[in-house]
Formats: structure tokens, C-alpha cells, sequence
């Protein structure tokens, strides 16, 4: 019998946070060469049409994402990353040029300044860097309760029709057999860890 989401997100906090700091930094480093590698197949090469990248900020054990987020840069990219509106349960895109561009916003977590850009509403995204506490080999996904990502990916699928590509970054000791999900909840199309990537078939 599965764990529940409470259960299976406590074991997962546990997990990650019994990694050293020092491991937790080597093991980051591998992941994000190997996200890196994956973006650079997956993502448009195009010059004349730079890709938009929808980014995090990493918080506490997290894996630390932001090689990927300066690799974006370094390509031309337009990197976007989430500010919470709490009273709305919402996330609005801003757009970051550097990691001046962020402050501590809600639980302390760096989100964008207030005279941060936001996205255009008709700006589509290319790929989209998703946290979460544990995943399995099939793309499923346990966030932290919130639903604010659930409802960002509903409401970019009914505005565009499609998805971007979905990719979540995670230690391999957050990879379970299964994660349970509910209706809301959606799949990543890749996992990558630092030692595995998995894909779903397109």
C-alpha cells in the first residue's frame, strides 16, 4: 500500500535533509550538467528565437539549480521565475537578469523584486524547471501542498493548449517507486537526478 502524500513528503524531508551540505553540492553539480545536457537536446537551437526558461529558486536541502539558471543566461535566454501571491493562491512570472533581480519574498524563499518584469501573458514557455519533495520513473510528482504549480499548469494548458516541457531536478534518494497522485495533480516529462535521467515518451 502506498504512503500517504503527509507521510511520503515527511519520509522525502527527512531523505534530503540527511545529505552533508557537501554532498548535497556534488550531487547538484552532476544533476544540473545532465539537466543541461537534456535542455541543449530538447531546446529550440534556433539563435534568432531565444528560449524562454521558467526557473525556480532553490530553498533549504534543495538541489541547487542555479548552474541551469546561469547556463540560460549564457545562451541568451529569458529566464522567468515565480512570485507567490499568497492571497490568490497564484504565481506571477517575472523576468531575472541576474541574482540581483531577487529578494526574500514569501517563506523566505528569493523571489523576484518588485520592478522585476513580468512575462507577457502571450509569452509561451519553452521548459519548466518544476521543485517538488519526491518523484517516480514515470513523472509523478509530490510538491509541498500548496497547488501552486497545479494551478499554473492548468491555467497555461487552457490559455495555450499545450505544455512546455516539464523537467524536475531531485536527488536520487527523493525517487519512490510510486508517487501517489490525485486528479489535479500532473506528470513531469523527465526526472533527472544525479546519476539517472528519466524521460517519458513523447
Amino acid at each position: 500500500m502506498s504512503a500517504t502524500k503527509t507521510e511520503l513528503r515527511k519520509r522525502m524531508e527527512q531523505a534530503r535533509g540527511s545529505l552533508t551540505a557537501e554532498e548535497r553540492a556534488e550531487r547538484s553539480a552532476l544533476a544540473c550538467s545532465a539537466v543541461i545536457r537534456l535542455l541543449e537536446r530538447k531546446l529550440p537551437c534556433d539563435a534568432a528565437r531565444p528560449f524562454t526558461l521558467f526557473a525556480y529558486m532553490p530553498f533549504r536541502t534543495e538541489l541547487n539549480i542555479t548552474p541551469v539558471i546561469e547556463w540560460g543566461w549564457s545562451r541568451g535566454a529569458t529566464v522567468v521565475v515565480p512570485k507567490v501571491i499568497r492571497e490568490r493562491k497564484l504565481m506571477s512570472l517575472h523576468v531575472i537578469r541576474s541574482f540581483r533581480d531577487l529578494e526574500a519574498g514569501a517563506w523566505g524563499i528569493r523571489e523576484p523584486k518588485m520592478d522585476a518584469p513580468a512575462l507577457e501573458g502571450d509569452a509561451p514557455i519553452d521548459a519548466m524547471l518544476v521543485p517538488g519533495l519526491a518523484f517516480d520513473e514515470r513523472g509523478g510528482r509530490l510538491g509541498y501542498g500548496g497547488g501552486y504549480y497545479d494551478a499554473f499548469v492548468r491555467r497555461y494548458r487552457d490559455n495555450f493548449g499545450r505544455l512546455p516541457f516539464m523537467l524536475a531536478v531531485a536527488f536520487d534518494v527523493q525517487i519512490v517507486p510510486e508517487v501517489p497522485m490525485d486528479g489535479h495533480d500532473f506528470l513531469v516529462d523527465a526526472v533527472v537526478t544525479e546519476s539517472r535521467t528519466f524521460e517519458r515518451p513523447s
